[in-house]
């Protein structure tokens, strides 16, 4: 009997949960149609009726390229999540829906953010993003709960262009040089294996955790100190001085844990 849906799970996160569920023998249903077609999200969901849990994590996640395609990043991480949250409520089965967010929603802080922080999303990336949040939280229907998590910097080996990990050890690839030059380093940043992630997210399911919450290791590194520290310590980081700060504050996390 599955009662585990989940979207997304060609992703990073979505296959490292897939695998982490394999590994313990749970069965699921993954979602492999369009997220925004609304007739194959409420087929998916009539053919698996036992689904208790949805994790979903398909989502248009590029920054720069939500940017230059802003129709597609609408389409997929808001409409996307409307057409999920209809078929649930139209489904006549109590769902909790687990939505992966981003630190995005929030404006760069000197101080580590806490849950309640102001929304202000500086992308467009995370504009679409606190979209499908509202749209979440004003949900209000007897077989619909949520947990809304705001996921900081991930960082994993599968990762591919233009996330920071994969593009600097492209960089490094293409150069001889011990020196290297990248745009914003001294940023300030909290960095979380993916599949330290992934660890946090199945806890969650476990304790049927509803709500918003952060996600992270809620420490400060810089970009720099990050290349250094996963991908050559012995590499010379040149930047522009311009920085800014988004760390996440992890108290309710931790406490719920």
């Amino acid at each position: 009997m599955k009662k585990i849906g989940i979207t997304g799970g060609s992703g990073l996160l979505g296959g490292l949960l897939i695998k982490e569920l394999k590994k313990r023998n749970i069965l699921f249903s993954s979602f492999d149609g369009d997220i925004t077609n609304k007739i194959h999200v409420t087929e998916w969901l009539v053919k698996n009726k036992f689904i208790e849990y949805i994790f979903h994590f398909a989502a248009y996640t590029s920054v720069d390229k939500s940017e230059k395609n802003r129709k597609k990043a609408y389409k997929i991480n808001v409409v996307g999540v409307e057409n999920l949250i209809n078929s649930i409520c139209n489904n006549k089965k109590k769902i909790i829906f687990f939505f992966a967010s981003t630190s995005h929603v929030y404006n760069f802080s000197k101080k580590k953010i806490k849950e309640n922080t102001k929304l202000a999303p500086k992308s467009y990336y995370g504009k679409t993003k606190l979209l499908a949040e509202k749209k979440i939280r004003r949900t209000k229907n007897k077989n619909f709960n949520y947990f809304i998590a705001r996921i900081f910097s991930v960082f994993h080996i599968r990762q591919k262009k233009p996330f920071l990990y994969p593009s600097i050890k492209d960089k490094l690839k293409s150069t001889k040089s011990k020196k290297i030059y990248v745009k914003n380093a001294n940023n300030i940043r909290d960095f979380l294996n993916a599949e330290k992630i992934v660890k946090i997210i199945f806890k969650v399911y476990k304790k049927k955790l509803i709500g918003t919450y952060n996600i992270g290791s809620g420490k400060e590194m810089t970009v720099k100190d990050f290349i250094k520290k996963n991908i050559d310590k012995n590499i010379n980081v040149v930047s522009n001085i311009k920085t800014n700060s988004l760390v996440a504050n992890i108290n309710k996390l931790k406490k719920a844990l």
